[in-house]
């Protein structure tokens, strides 16, 4: 009896001691698979891709609700000075180029400024022209104007908080990207999200595929922003969810990948570059002019009010985690005018995350990723020497900040001049 109970126990320390080396092995082969990101990614990662993923999202939520939990009360550690975070770094991405001469109408900015350099004319197909166009004759240029500052919902602001900053390089002599930091609430004051308004008179907008995410779509540019590009580029953002959590389809030059949802939010990229928000089914119908369809959960904000404790709507914002939990994440969101608003913050449940985004002004608006590694989003300033200089919007995101200018696993959106750009704002 005790010799079957004994063959018995070692058989099963056995199986545990192989499926441990099988699962360390199969680990330590995908962190060789991706340099730089945290063990914990690493391991979530996995765990998804071997069907784990309702576990991975019971202890995420766990970790959330019990073990990282966010702070109450307190000021923020960051400024509200967005140049004051010491957060830029310069690329490794460097193409050669010629300089473009600074426009008359360009306002006086210091000499010592840099400047950034032109691109060659060429083409890319499947996506828009990425050249910019010639001036005007006048030299004048169409551009929006930014939103009005936002209102802290803390008792007591911070000086700069909620006003919309200029950033990066002019576009034909106006800046095209304006970023601002603001509370979400008068609880967890020690927090900030960050949004950063996107001029879409002065821009282009591409949607660059990773190469694993969104699975078994067309991937000619190897998940990276062609380094032709990077003369032109303002700002970059992640994607979406996984296209297994994402709840919707996702299409790709008349490629579908997955089929698209009626009623679903959409993030469509049109082929002459410019990117809008909405409900598909309703805000769009397929046709030529549409490049690709990225889709992710329903909309978390339509006809400028958030819909997250909409009865009528059943999905869990965030799909890993419940919408209460503080985390990480990030949403993007249109206005009436166009422009584009993207939001990004460490400590946001998916109502904050909505009421920030109706703050700026989003009409309509959608969830993008969430946890501190995926949620991500940079802005770029250009050098004389040809340098891309990356600035992440907020100094606590993690990984590499130019990742989106090498190839990388995870989609972006990818913002870019349409015109020639001047000196630094």
């Amino acid at each position: 009896m005790f010799g079957i109970i004994k063959r018995i126990l070692q058989g099963v320390t056995l199986c545990v001691l192989v499926a441990l080396g099988y699962f360390g092995w199969s680990v330590y082969q995908a962190s060789k698979e991706s340099p730089g990101e945290p063990l914990q990614v690493v391991v979530a990662t996995w765990m998804r891709d071997h069907s784990l993923g309702p576990v991975v999202a019971k202890l995420e939520d766990f970790y959330y609700t019990h073990i990282n939990t966010a702070a109450v009360g307190g000021a923020p550690v960051v400024s509200a000075q967005i140049e004051d975070d010491g957060s830029a770094v310069v690329t490794t991405a460097t193409p050669q180029r010629s300089l473009i001469p600074i426009p008359p109408e360009s306002p006086a900015i210091p000499d010592s400024s840099p400047v950034p350099q032109a691109t060659p004319d060429f083409s890319f197909a499947p996506i828009p022209k990425p050249t910019t166009q010639a001036l005007p004759p006048d030299g004048v240029v169409a551009h929006l104007d930014p939103p009005s500052a936002l209102v802290s919902p803390a008792s007591a602001p911070e000086p700069m908080e909620g006003i919309w900053q200029p950033v990066g390089n002019y576009v034909a002599g106006s800046p095209a990207i304006y970023v601002t930091r603001i509370r979400t609430d008068n609880i967890h004051t020690s927090y900030y999200a960050t949004a950063m308004w996107i001029d879409t008179k002065l821009t282009t907008t591409m949607f660059v595929p990773g190469y694993e995410e969104p699975k078994g779509g067309p991937n000619q540019f190897g998940g990276s922003l062609p380094a032709e590009l990077v003369p032109l580029l303002l700002a970059n953002t992640n994607g979406a969810f996984r296209l297994e959590d994402a709840r919707g389809g996702y299409v790709y030059d008349g490629t579908v990948v997955k089929p698209v949802e009626t009623h679903r939010a959409s993030a469509v990229f049109f082929r002459d570059g410019h990117l809008e928000i909405g409900r598909w089914g309703r805000d769009f119908q397929m046709n030529s002019e549409i490049l690709a369809v990225r889709q992710n959960l329903d909309l978390i904000v339509d006809r400028g009010k958030s819909l997250v404790n909409n009865p009528a709507y059943s999905t869990a914002w965030g799909a890993t985690t419940d919408k209460e939990n503080l985390a990480w994440r990030a949403g993007i969101g249109q206005r009436t005018d166009g422009s584009i608003v993207y939001v990004i913050g460490q400590a946001l449940s998916a109502q904050s995350l909505a009421d920030t985004l109706v703050a700026a002004g989003a009409q309509r608006a959608m969830v993008l990723d969430m946890n501190q590694y995926w949620s991500a989003g940079f802005y770029f300033s250009h050098t004389r020497g040809g340098a891309a200089i990356c600035h992440r919007l907020d100094p606590d995101i993690g990984g590499p900040c130019d990742r989106f200018l090498h190839s990388y696993k995870r989609d972006s959106f990818q913002f870019l001049a349409a015109y020639p750009m001047g000196r630094r704002v």
